[in-house]
């Protein structure tokens, strides 16, 4: 369900209903609230999930939505030092985890996306089938930055770029702003039903 707060949803199987704040702009921002309607509140932000690998990164950001379309809400996780030059930097973390998932980021199992640089992540319906799909802003090197596509499907996420995807990648220009006018904002809508009245 997608009511006005964000998604709802039970994400690590524990039968009680969990809730996903609204989506931000970069996944920076992204919390999650475990046993949020059972009283048993554990809050999550993408550093919380990360794992070890990610403890001591600079930018940490994290998805969710149900990208290999079985019924179970994913997370998708990134964390990347702090640009150092030219040079695009290779993420510490870059995996999709399979839901359900636990309050400490653990899938059903991980898949790694090779993304270069990561700044901003989202969810996004680059081919318009109506299931969800990875939208990421990056660093490509030499001060070249790219918004490209992951496209979601029944496997999970595409590991890379591919003739699939690549149709979607769009350069972008460096800005101040943390997210380009190139990066894509799906509606989540699209993918969840809202809430009736009578269940908030």
């Amino acid at each position: 369900m997608t009511p006005a707060g964000g998604l709802v949803a039970d994400l690590d199987a524990d039968g009680t209903a969990d809730r996903v704040s609204p989506p931000s702009l970069t996944g920076a921002g992204l919390t999650i609230t475990f046993g949020a309607e059972d009283g048993r509140e554990t809050k999550a932000g993408p550093r919380d999930l990360a794992g070890d690998d990610g403890e001591d990164a600079h930018h940490v950001l994290a998805v969710v939505a149900d990208f290999d379309q079985d019924g179970w809400n994913d997370l998708f996780i990134t964390a990347v030092d702090a640009p150092a030059g030219d040079d695009p930097l290779q993420p510490d973390v870059s995996e999709l985890r399979l839901g359900p998932f636990s309050a400490r980021g653990r899938g059903q199992s991980d898949h790694g996306v090779e993304l270069t640089e990561p700044r901003a992540v989202t969810v996004a319906d680059h081919n318009h089938d109506r299931f969800p799909d990875l939208a990421v802003y990056g660093h490509e090197g030499d001060g070249v930055y790219s918004t490209t596509a992951r496209l979601g499907s029944g496997e999970g996420l595409d590991a890379g770029l591919d003739d699939r995807n690549r149709q979607y990648t769009k350069v972008a220009e460096r800005t101040g702003r943390r997210t380009p006018e190139s990066m894509p904002e799906a509606d989540p809508t699209a993918f969840h039903p809202a809430c009736d009245d009578d269940t908030g």
